[in-house]
């Protein structure tokens, strides 16, 4: 939230607007830091663990992973998390810098894996 990343306002709600500039101040430089450790190691766990059931143990805890790293961000605000959906449902369109930025969270078969283990969620 510290770069340069006003387009992606584009992807809320007002409501949603007004809710992520309300908790934008809760977001330091430090927690970003900390933040993308956490999501990196995911990604690294998730897709060491691709040959997994989705039902499994191993695939629904990386699922709580995920979802306690999302709720990190959207503090379970469904206004917050459609954005969050919306923005990531439109990766073409975003900038080249953002895009290369994340390229690192961009693997298919980590998604895949992620949503199949979702839609089971125990």
């Amino acid at each position: 939230m510290q770069d340069n990343t006003n387009w992606m306002v584009n992807y809320y709600s007002d409501e949603g607007k007004d809710k992520v500039e309300a908790r934008r101040h809760l977001w330091s430089p430090e927690l970003q830091e900390c933040v993308s450790k956490e999501w990196s190691g995911l990604f690294r766990d998730v897709e060491a663990a691709l040959d997994q059931d989705p039902a499994g143990d191993t695939a629904q805890a990386l699922a709580g992973r995920w979802i306690k790293l999302l709720e990190g961000f959207t503090d379970g605000d469904p206004e917050i998390t459609r954005g969050v959906k919306n923005l990531y449902a439109d990766r073409a369109n975003w900038p080249a810098d953002f895009q290369q930025k994340m390229a690192p969270y961009g693997n298919p078969k980590v998604w895949d894996f992620l949503n199949r283990a979702l839609a089971v969620r125990k």
